[in-house]
């Protein structure tokens, strides 16, 4: 299934689900921001237990997936005691929060945690102007007052923490971004932080909708850009990992998505792209079962001549965004239901090369169908009989397609990177590959010695690892003028109006009882290549957005399975040509008990680690980021471009012995200021 398509194909159930106000009993509308100085705001202020004070309680509930959908949307202000007699102080805050000037009004909370200010002369509505809460130990609650009702509370401190985080500018954002990310917020099922203390309840909504929300507030924290230099055509080519889990049945999947659809941007004007899809096609495969031994692989294509348009928006920071609703839909085929929460999908821009490139974390809760006019055919989701979770991260690139492409476009040195997967009943695989390669300047490219990794858990459970060298080839690439690339069996690819960066994509597979297959069996292969430099690249005082997926494979007792990726901004800044600093969230699915668990866990970790990177005159590189486990590390494999814009890498864990029992793909985007 296409996931970044679904966006573009959002159906009625989208309004099952709107978009609320700030919460509480407030409700503000946008008519509210024209509120001006000399009038008057309100709202209620609430926390857990009814204080802003740190106290202790019970750890988190572990909830699966921690992306839950509600029915009615539950608010999280329902769930929390009104502040009584709670300081409510009007200030303006820089971009890092802090307090500037004066204190600009204040009042005091009643009983029932309700408050009233008014604006004093000279003061209107904006992004920086913040009523706050205090209580021991400093501990605070802020809202950013964009309308006339202004509650106080845990999510408005949260959407409020995400922009300083993000490094928006407050005094310029739209208002009216600022209550629409408040009520998405409250889209989301957010019942388990209920009697949490307030860190914890910072913690569980990093957890549950930390990414989503981190996405909107990304597409919305920089001016709107000019859109007629990015118009064009373009094909977007994906690669993706999933896990599945089915409640209490020990039953579960491993799943894989690629695709290649085919996408027109027309400029709307300043920060709006009208885009349509034109196309495309699909691949999916899963191993499913109760564990990966005994378990069974199912294979499907698909092709899509559907065409949908939307819009999306760019900003000065290189950020393409397109916002998708809430959707739930059904499939009558299979008996299932899903429900999958709006998040914004993104994309930073890799500036000169025509690419956008977009790391998406999705995920959905499964439900049962129900038989809603009894006639005997079940036809609609059972919000009651939820049946599992289904958590994705996928790689998309978007490569802007030229016109008149010519072999003399296509030569010199470039870099290969390459990861695959086979699934096969009882058996998965995953391999990386790195090595250069050389076009001649008639599209026939010389592929040099490499070095090779595989990561292998066998019908028995085993985990065998291989680290091996690849022999060199030569090939013919048959790339047309619009720089598409068909081999034919199952292999595509796309090349940017440039010639600088190639994608290329197979996938092949059957399912047993087929003619022609045994067994059933699935294959998913990408490959990056980038033109590499001719002299030296100089990245001291680079800024990189770091995009890296993987997937971690145990072998032996439970298979234990965990997929790791990072957040939209997560940064590897270079402090010299050989070092620099990791910084960022990096999200954990993990399947602890193997392919069957009947739980698919997440964990966000923020992380600052250092890093040493070592840059060939070729651009030929080596990242290694050092584990708190003793003699283990990460490593990056690959390659920087001819510019140094753009990375792209296979990255392996290894542990003491030198075994990898992880393999994945990373790429760097040059965002320096």
């Amino acid at each position: 299934m296409n996931y970044f398509k679904k966006l573009a194909l959002v159906t009625a159930a989208s309004s099952v689900v709107g978009i609320a106000g700030c919460g509480g009993s407030s409700g503000g509308s946008s008519s509210d921001s024209n509120t001006a100085s000399g009038e008057t705001i309100s709202g209620i202020a609430t926390a857990p237990a009814g204080t802003v004070a740190h106290w202790q309680e019970p750890g988190l509930m572990e909830v699966a997936v921690n992306f839950l959908i509600s029915p009615a949307a539950a608010a999280l202000n329902d769930l929390l005691a009104p502040v009584k007699g709670a300081d409510v102080e009007l200030i303006r805050v820089d971009d890092n929060g802090d307090q500037l000037g004066d204190v600009l009004a204040s009042t005091v909370t009643s009983n029932t945690g309700n408050y009233t200010l008014t604006l004093p002369e000279g003061v209107n509505l904006a992004g920086n102007l913040v009523v706050r809460i205090t209580g021991q130990n400093n501990q605070q609650l802020r809202a950013q007052v964009v309308e006339r009702d202004v509650d106080i509370t845990p999510v408005s401190e949260f959407v409020l923490r995400k922009f300083i985080q993000t490094g928006a500018d407050l005094d310029e954002l739209e208002v009216t971004d600022i209550v629409k990310l408040s009520g998405k917020v409250e889209e989301y099922d957010l019942t388990n932080v209920s009697g949490q203390d307030l860190d914890a309840v910072f913690r569980s909504l990093e957890s549950e909708v930390g990414t989503f929300i981190e996405n909107d507030v990304v597409a919305v924290s920089a001016e709107g850009a000019a859109t007629a230099s990015i118009a064009g055509t373009y094909v977007n080519a994906a690669f993706g990992f999933a896990l599945h889990d089915t409640d209490n049945s020990g039953f579960g999947t491993y799943a894989h998505d690629l695709w290649i659809d085919r996408f027109t941007f027309a400029d709307g004007g300043t920060g709006t792209v009208n885009i349509s899809y034109t196309g495309g096609e699909s691949a999916y495969a899963n191993l499913f079962g109760t564990a990966l031994e005994t378990a069974n692989v199912y294979y499907e294509v698909d092709i899509d001549q559907e065409m949908e348009s939307f819009e999306g928006s760019y900003n000065t920071s290189g950020v393409l965004s397109v916002e998708g609703d809430f959707e739930e839909e059904i499939d009558l085929d299979i008996g299932f239901g899903w429900r999958w929460p709006g998040q914004s999908y993104i994309f930073q821009e890799v500036a000169g090369q025509g690419l956008f490139i977009g790391l998406n974390h999705e995920a959905a809760v499964r439900y049962e169908l129900t038989d809603t006019d009894n006639d005997g055919q079940k036809d609609a989701l059972d919000p009651g009989a939820r049946a599992g979770d289904e958590a994705l991260r996928t790689l998309e690139i978007f490569i802007r397609q030229p016109t008149s492409l010519t072999p003399a476009d296509v030569q010199g040195d470039y870099g290969r990177v390459y990861l695959s997967a086979l699934l096969e009943d009882g058996y998965l695989e995953l391999t990386t590959e790195t090595n250069l390669v050389e076009f001649t300047g008639t599209f026939e490219a010389t592929i040099a010695a490499g070095t090779s990794h595989e990561l292998m858990v066998k019908s028995n459970g085993a985990a065998v690892y291989k680290n091996t060298s690849l022999p060199a080839e030569s090939t013919a690439i048959p790339i047309a003028a619009d720089g598409s690339i068909d081999f034919g069996d199952g292999i595509v690819g796309q090349t940017n109006e440039s010639g600088s960066f190639i994608d290329v994509t197979e996938t092949d597979g059957c399912n047993s009882g087929s003619l022609d297959c045994g067994q059933s069996e699935a294959g998913f292969d990408k490959t990056l290549l980038v033109k590499l430099p001719s002299t030296q690249l100089d990245l001291s005082g680079k800024k990189y957005r770091l995009m890296f997926m993987a997937m971690h494979l145990d072998g032996g007792g439970t298979n234990n399975m965990v997929l790791s990726a990072t957040r939209f901004n997560t940064y590897m800044n270079m402090t010299s040509d050989s070092a620099g600093t990791l910084s960022g969230t990096i999200s954990e699915l993990e399947k602890p008990e193997g392919l069957g668990s009947d739980l698919v866990s997440v964990t966000s970790a923020i992380s600052e680690q250092d890093f040493t990177i070592s840059v060939a005159p070729n651009g030929s590189t080596t990242v290694t980021i050092p584990s708190h486990q003793a003699g283990e590390e990460t490593v990056f494999e690959g390659y920087f471009n001819e510019d140094g814009s753009l990375g792209v890498f296979t990255t392996g864990y290894v542990e003491a012995g030198g075994d990898r029992d992880e393999l994945g793909l990373a790429v760097l985007i040059d965002v320096t200021p």
